[in-house]
């Protein structure tokens, strides 16, 4: 089994306040090929880092100036979408962070003034579900 994880879920400090949010894992993921991923990251966006939210349109913009931050994470994700692709190996399950404005499957979507207008899939989850729509999807409550 070949699992894409959170890396914040696996007790790695790469959410935007430089903690991570470790979950136990099933007894069955025991002897899985465990890959941690953070979009945020992998986009260079540092840990600590300023918050960010999911806009209409399915945006990720910083939270304290509105800066559009979905093209960086967009291209970070495919780098990565692509090598999972080149290792040639099927992935079985996506873990992600709910809530996330990258990693959630259902992120609270938010208005200009904070108010929450909906939700989406997160940047990262909607590039997953494109890319591999056979591929289980899970956030970290669903395990």
């Amino acid at each position: 089994m070949r699992i894409v994880i959170s890396a914040c879920l696996l007790g790695l400090k790469t959410r935007y306040d430089g903690r991570a949010k470790p979950v136990e894992l099933p007894a069955e993921f025991a002897d899985a090929e465990i890959i941690p991923f953070c979009p945020e990251v992998a986009a260079g966006l540092g840990v600590p880092r300023e918050p960010m939210t999911l806009a209409d349109g399915g945006r990720v913009v910083r939270i304290c100036d509105r800066a559009d931050m979905t093209e960086c994470l967009e291209k970070a994700c495919a780098e990565f979408l692509a090598w999972l692709e080149a290792e040639d190996k099927p992935v079985d399950l996506f873990v992600l962070k709910s809530r996330s404005p990258s990693c959630g499957i259902a992120a609270p979507v938010r208005d200009a003034n904070g108010a929450e207008t909906g939700k989406a899939a997160g940047v990262w989850t909607a590039m997953i579900r494109e890319k591999f729509p056979d591929t289980p999807v899970k956030d970290e409550t669903q395990i």
